[in-house]
């Protein structure tokens, strides 16, 4: 368990009370530029903690480490969503999920080394893997903010949270945001994976149920983003399309990895 992840861990919990207290509760005085101070020095504790299982050879990684990275992701996309989106009331979800997934991550064990030969195309494919997951793992988490807020539309005695939550347009905007570029960061993990299995395995990607239920996820976001373009989906069929293409990700990487970390105490390939 890295000291560091302790310490990143610690400065979230104080942020995640301090907008608790300050957004929800309405107590405190509000100072955007010393909160924004210390996202960033949680962000960069963080990224050091996670900076030699993810960056310095040899590569380590599983569920725990996917779990930290994704809480990382998910910061950073809403410190830059904020400069695009009014996103204001955001910050007690968003700190609350990058808690959990960083407790989470931990609790199990670290992940396994990556036995295969690292070259550019495997560390690509690696990035725009876990950057995609990621991406989506936010507009998941915005999907359901998303019914929330929907809900504050049509039911004056919504709790104190759904009230405080960013416009609906701003929550979709930021939605298909992140989903858009989530796509393009898939669509290169699976090209790069199919390109570098054959330049180190001296085969074609096999077809096991990990490749299966991402290339499932792919056409759903794809699915979703042809929608919205040619339809103008938007709102409840935006959300459950988000929410499907996230449980195919899920289910066929996260839980794998937890499978063969924790329950089976095998590596696998990455």
């Amino acid at each position: 368990m890295s000291w560091l992840a302790l310490i990143a861990l610690f400065i979230y919990l104080t942020l995640g009370w301090h907008f608790c207290r300050t957004r929800l509760a309405g107590r405190g005085v509000i100072h955007t530029g010393v909160e924004t101070a210390f996202l960033l020095l949680a962000l960069a504790v963080h990224g050091l903690a996670l900076w030699p299982q993810l960056a310095a050879p040899p590569l380590h990684f599983g569920a725990a480490e996917a779990l930290s990275m994704i809480a990382w992701l998910a910061l950073i996309t809403y410190l830059l969503g904020h400069l695009a989106f009014p996103l204001e009331g955001l910050q007690p979800p968003v700190m609350g999920l990058t808690v959990l997934l960083l407790g989470l991550s931990l609790l199990l064990p670290p992940g396994h080394v990556l036995t295969y030969a690292q070259n550019g195309v495997s560390r690509l494919h690696f990035l725009a893997a876990m950057l995609a997951y990621g991406l989506f793992t936010n507009a998941t988490g915005v999907a359901i903010l998303m019914r929330l807020a929907d809900r504050r539309l049509h039911h004056a005695s919504a709790s104190l949270l759904v009230q405080k939550l960013p416009p609906l347009l701003a929550l979709e905007r930021l939605l298909f945001a992140c989903i858009s570029a989530g796509f393009l960061l898939l669509t290169i993990a699976l090209v790069t994976g199919i390109t570098f299995s054959e330049e180190i395995f001296g085969r074609a990607l096999e077809f096991n149920h990990k490749i299966v239920l991402s290339v499932a996820a792919w056409l759903v976001y794809g699915l979703l983003l042809l929608g919205r373009r040619l339809r103008g989906w938007r709102g409840r069929v935006a959300t459950l399309w988000t929410t499907t293409g996230f449980f195919l990700l899920i289910l066929g990487y996260i839980g794998s990895r937890f499978v063969l970390d924790v329950i089976l105490h095998r590596p696998g390939i990455g």
